[in-house]
């Protein structure tokens, strides 16, 4: 039961080092200036508010189904323990930990709303700029480099192409909520 309790704590311990990964990813959007250089398998990038928004939503729904894949192994090592948990009389945990599966559903949710209302293309000035555009405006699915409204930052932004990747990113926040909810369901289920 020691090492089942174990991979728990660690399997909470690696969700929550994940939201605040998240929660960081959002602050940085919010600066309004370019982060720095971010290198993965040799290629370097250079980060911007508008590649953390365009990627946010992707890596929240990521980091959902590891969590989920997870929480799944975790469910199968509980049919294990569970009737000597019950024999313990132990008693059920907090539901604090909860508000760590929302919250790549809401991060997600932070993206895409900072997609919607701060990119715009470079061209145009972001003050009149219609930003409802982006849902039903599909002259614009050929897509434009996009500058970030806030401080008007230019460098280094990715291309957009709206309304398709608003309603792309509209299905990850779908799914996002659907693996958070599964995943608390599941989590209560034997706890």
């Amino acid at each position: 039961m020691l090492s089942y309790l174990t991979a728990e704590i660690a399997f909470l311990r690696t969700l929550g080092n994940r939201c605040l990964l998240l929660l960081f990813l959002c602050a940085l959007t919010r600066t309004g200036q370019t982060a720095g250089n971010g290198s993965f398998l040799g290629i370097s990038i250079a980060v911007s508010p508008g590649v953390i928004v365009i990627g946010g939503p992707v890596l929240a729904i990521l980091f959902l189904l590891s969590t989920k894949l997870e929480s799944d192994s975790l469910e199968v090592a509980r049919y294990e323990i569970l009737e000597e948990i019950r024999s313990k009389g132990m008693r059920r945990s907090g539901g604090l930990h909860y508000l760590l599966f929302a919250f790549p559903t809401l991060a997600a949710i932070f993206f895409v709303v900072q997609f919607c209302t701060d990119l715009v293309p470079a061209s145009v000035p972001c003050i009149g700029f219609d930003h409802l555009r982006f849902l039903y405006d599909f002259s614009l699915q050929g897509g434009f480099a996009s500058k970030m409204c806030i401080q008007d930052v230019k460098d280094n932004m990715p291309w957009i192409y709206p309304p398709l990747q608003f309603y792309l990113y509209f299905a990850v926040i779908v799914v996002c909520g659907w693996l958070s909810w599964s995943l608390v369901r599941q989590w209560s289920k034997y706890r």
